[in-house]
């Protein structure tokens, strides 16, 4: 496919082909996944939409090896949201939630993320290095669409959440009021959490457009620090700690127990494995 130019009307039928024929459209892609984002930090994005376009043998490889390499340097991360994950676990089952280690764990998981910037920032340079102006003029364009659209991160991660809630509680013997009340908590919390969403939109956005414009050059050497992913990472971790305390509210003991040996089951390092893409294509972050 191609692209129509938007300077109409000076330009003649053949300029206008002649523009056709060599400027490749922007694929449509969506945002990365909440899980995509752990493991592919802000190279997500990129990796998205590079895998859209029409690339060489070569430039497939590249990809391929580039999603590896950033995703071998999030090994680090990974075990730190595991054993996050081990400690909202706990709280459910218990009933009460360990504050201290919490705040342990949000910090592990935001220093794990600082350890891995430098792979990130290292492969989008390989990867600028691998594409031709026009498909890097192409990558641009379809981030900046996926951006537009992120209005929708509220209901998207709301959606993400009601998808998890329903693959944990689906052998937990919810009654119908208790399903009920599950479903008006998730409403209400995302309501609740709506400015924080178009706040952590606003900076995401801002940090996209700054990456973009540099990617469009001839030069691209992004820093570390300018393709951290920390802040949205420990909001969207609190933001799972403050719904599972309400969840944990509306549960029997035996549905808590129940619950909380499902999520460590569907977070163990093989079920994650199982499930994982060979490609640089995300999932859910804690959700599939």
């Amino acid at each position: 496919m191609v692209t129509v130019s938007s300077r109409r009307g000076t330009w003649g039928c053949l300029a206008l082909l002649a523009g056709c024929a060599t400027t490749p459209t922007a694929p449509s892609v969506p945002p990365p996944s909440l899980r995509q984002e752990m493991e592919e930090g802000r190279a997500s994005w990129f990796f998205n939409a590079a895998s859209a376009l029409t690339l060489t043998f070569q430039q497939q490889q590249l990809l391929i090896n580039l999603g590896q390499q950033v995703r071998g340097q999030s090994s680090v991360v990974a075990p730190a949201r595991r054993r996050m994950i081990g400690v909202i676990a706990d709280g459910i089952a218990s009933g009460v939630f360990d504050e201290q280690r919490i705040e342990a764990g949000l910090t592990e998981i935001a220093a794990a993320s600082r350890e891995r910037q430098p792979s990130v920032a290292q492969a989008l340079a390989e990867l600028h290095a691998g594409l031709s102006p026009a498909q890097r003029q192409s990558v641009v364009e379809s981030i900046r669409q996926a951006m537009s659209g992120s209005s929708a991160q509220l209901r998207d991660e709301r959606d993400q959440v009601r998808q998890r809630v329903n693959a944990l509680t689906a052998d937990a013997g919810l009654t119908t009021e208790q399903q009920q009340q599950i479903d008006a908590q998730i409403v209400n919390s995302f309501q609740k959490y709506a400015t924080d969403l178009q706040t952590e939109a606003q900076a995401r956005r801002k940090q996209l457009d700054a990456l973009c414009q540099a990617f469009t050059g001839i030069y691209f050497e992004p820093t570390p620090d300018s393709v951290s992913s920390i802040p949205d990472l420990v909001a969207k971790t609190n933001r799972l700690v403050a719904f599972a305390r309400a969840l944990t509210a509306l549960l029997t003991p035996a549905q808590r127990t129940r619950v909380a040996a499902t999520l460590r089951q569907q977070t163990s390092p093989d079920s994650e494995a199982a499930a994982a893409l060979p490609s640089p294509s995300g999932a859910l972050y804690g959700a599939r």
